[in-house]
């Protein structure tokens, strides 16, 4: 019982890590986009 709690905590954090990634990197873009949107 240990075990599987421990391995699906690990799951739901490697889980949060990449949607918090993706998050950041769908700002970054969108910043980026408006920007350039923004120069021409």
């Amino acid at each position: 019982m240990g075990k599987m709690n421990a391995k699906g905590l690990l799951g739901l954090v490697v889980v949060g890590v990449v949607v918090l990634l993706g998050f950041l990197a769908y700002r970054l873009i969108l910043v980026e986009m408006i920007t350039r949107l923004s120069d021409h």
